[in-house]
């Protein structure tokens, strides 16, 4: 698969906060992915490089065998086509990490651009050194009354990962999860009002649309409360669907469409 790599790095200061960002791009301009990130404190150069290693790395996962990688740093493009020496000690192990991913993928070409040919990349990079640091949600807590059939249903009517921990478990979703109190547990800390079997409610973003949630609850025997209704959620309005957990704790399934 053909595919186009655009890369950019930036740091304030020189050095100062860097960041880096890359776009991967199929051959008939669709987004394959991209990412924008932070990465402390770093040089101009040392960010350009962390963007292409990472670039490259993308271009590897998505199946890419001829690439073509596009940048606005010459000096990059030049060390990496072979005209200039690498003499710096941390450009030169990217440099050779990221001719070993080339080598990976296939056939990799290097050119060199102007910055405002480059615009999204360029932007991913200060939209990464802009970005606010704020928390961000990792877990919340509910309460089962029985392991063994609420571990069935958050498995398998949600897809979550069930976590041993302990004597009990957590039920995982990508990078969030949910703890829970259960029989045999004694938390060290609790809320004032303590979590209990069925007193909770929790909303789950559903990937398709609100039809296909109803179907996918029906096909596991789940009934239905309320819905497809229109809700509010954190990305604006959604179709939300309304159902319990095997202890009565409300749960809603709303999708964006």
């Amino acid at each position: 698969m053909k595919a186009k790599l655009s890369t950019d790095g930036g740091a304030r200061g020189n050095p100062g906060p860097a960041a880096f960002a890359y776009v991967l791009e199929a051959e008939d301009g669709a987004v394959l992915e991209a990412r924008g990130e932070a990465i402390g404190t770093a040089t101009n150069n040392v960010a350009e490089y962390r963007a292409l290693v990472a670039g490259l790395e993308a271009a590897k996962r998505h199946g890419v065998d001829e690439l073509e990688v596009v940048s606005d740093s010459e000096l990059l493009v030049k060390q990496m086509r072979g005209e200039y020496r690498v003499k710096n000690e941390a450009l030169r192990t990217l440099s050779l990490a990221a001719a070993r991913v080339a080598r990976e993928i296939g056939t990799v070409t290097y050119t060199a651009v102007r910055r405002e040919h480059n615009e999204l990349a360029d932007r991913l990079v200060n939209d990464a050194l802009d970005a606010k640091v704020e928390p961000r949600l990792d877990h919340v807590v509910i309460a089962v009354s029985d392991w063994e059939r609420s571990n069935a249903f958050y498995r398998d009517v949600l897809g979550a990962e069930v976590v041993e921990r302990g004597d009990g478990y957590a039920y995982r979703f990508g990078d969030q999860q949910l703890n829970v109190h259960g029989p045999g547990l004694e938390p060290s800390i609790v809320a004032g009002d303590p979590v209990r079997p069925g007193n909770s409610d929790l909303c789950f973003a559903w990937p398709r649309g609100a039809d296909d949630a109803v179907e996918h609850l029906r096909r596991h025997g789940v009934e239905i409360e309320l819905g497809p209704v229109e809700r509010p959620g954190a990305r604006g309005v959604g179709k939300s669907v309304y159902f319990r957990d095997p202890d009565g704790t409300l749960l809603e399934l709303i999708a964006y469409e």
